[in-house]
């Protein structure tokens, strides 16, 4: 069984933590995962912009941020696989949902939850070949999502 630990660091984020937890853990089970731990922190821009100078050297906020756990990294805590973290800076996408970017807030979320979740199982977008096959999977995992959601 999966699970998912959602953090938000300010209290308007914790409305979303729910439907979050449940929208990633079907991605997860859309994505052959059964036994596997995810965290993700709900963050505004200025810590988006901490981790984003920090770890990717671009001074500004963005979406999405995901860090694969270290192999072997110990968790004595539990016995699931923990696949890493994902940060979702909610300011910065509901701008982005704003401006016409995506379809709505909640596809853009679900579309992040997957691209993130994918990342942690070593999909990559670097290369043309490697963005393709990423890209596809995207589409697949989010048209079973919908589906499952009941919605298109």
């Amino acid at each position: 069984m999966n699970k998912a630990l959602i953090f938000s660091s300010e209290k308007k984020f914790k409305k979303f933590e729910k439907e979050i937890k449940d929208k990633v853990l079907k991605v997860l089970k859309i994505l052959g995962e059964n036994n596997a731990l995810i965290e993700i922190y709900l963050i505004g821009d200025s810590e988006m912009r901490f981790l984003n100078r920090k770890f990717m050297r671009k001074d500004k906020p963005t979406d999405i941020l995901s860090f694969k756990e270290p192999k072997k990294f110990p968790h004595p805590e539990t016995e699931l696989c923990c696949l890493g973290e994902i940060y979702l800076d909610m300011l910065y996408i509901k701008k982005e949902a704003a401006a016409g970017q995506t379809v709505d807030y909640e596809s853009l979320i679900i579309k992040l939850l997957i691209h993130g979740a994918l990342h942690l199982l070593g999909y990559s977008h670097g290369k043309k070949n490697d963005r393709i096959k990423m890209e596809k999977k995207e589409n697949y995992v989010y048209h079973r999502l919908r589906h499952r959601l009941g919605t298109n």
